[in-house]
């Protein structure tokens, strides 16, 4: 009875000297995370997903941003369109702490006059997430000259104004201003 009772005893202590390990195993695990999501939650992420009768590179804007240096700089971030893909979910990725100041807009393209048609776009910013419809693009968004948009089939269609072409989605001041109040 005394050995089956020094044995027990032993497992006992044998296994509360292994779960301390496990639990450090997964304090760490969760401190990586939450220091992953703050560090993921500092990006401006621009998710679209559109269609477009002319494939063309799309481009983000940020006009006059400041960075953390103390300087200004314009900043475009461009992302392919294959000759093939008529449709298309793009992301863009701003660096890392630098949001727009006065102006982000997304560029069709100024090449050819098309039709683009947005499904969805999701634009997200720290704990700011904004899954915005069809419907509800030209709430968060303002068009410039070059665009004109179709209420009954929510079809931005470009125009050429005095020879030239520079289609662009401006998002709203509002928008702007909301993110830089996280920042």
């Amino acid at each position: 009875m005394k050995k089956v009772f020094v044995l027990l005893f032993t497992m006992v202590l044998l296994s509360c000297q292994s779960e301390p390990n496990k639990t450090k195993k997964e304090d760490n695990k969760a401190t990586e995370s939450t220091q992953q999501e703050a560090k993921k939650s500092k990006t401006l992420i621009l998710e679209i997903d559109l269609e477009t009768s002319v494939p063309e590179d799309m481009r983000l804007m940020s006009i006059n941003t400041f960075l953390n240096n103390g300087q200004f700089m314009d900043l475009y971030i461009t992302q392919k369109i294959n000759a093939n893909e008529t449709s298309k979910k793009i992301r863009f990725e701003m660096p890392e702490n630098i949001t727009p100041d006065n102006f982000l807009g997304i560029s069709f393209g100024a090449k050819s006059i098309k039709e683009v048609k947005i499904n969805s776009i999701n634009l997200s910013f720290g704990d700011l997430n904004y899954n915005i419809s069809s419907e509800a693009v030209l709430d968060f968004f303002m068009t410039n000259k070059f665009v004109d948009y179709d209420e009954n089939s929510k079809v931005f269609k470009t125009k050429r104004v005095d020879g030239t072409h520079n289609p662009i989605l401006v998002l709203r001041k509002l928008y702007i201003d909301k993110i830089q109040g996280i920042k």
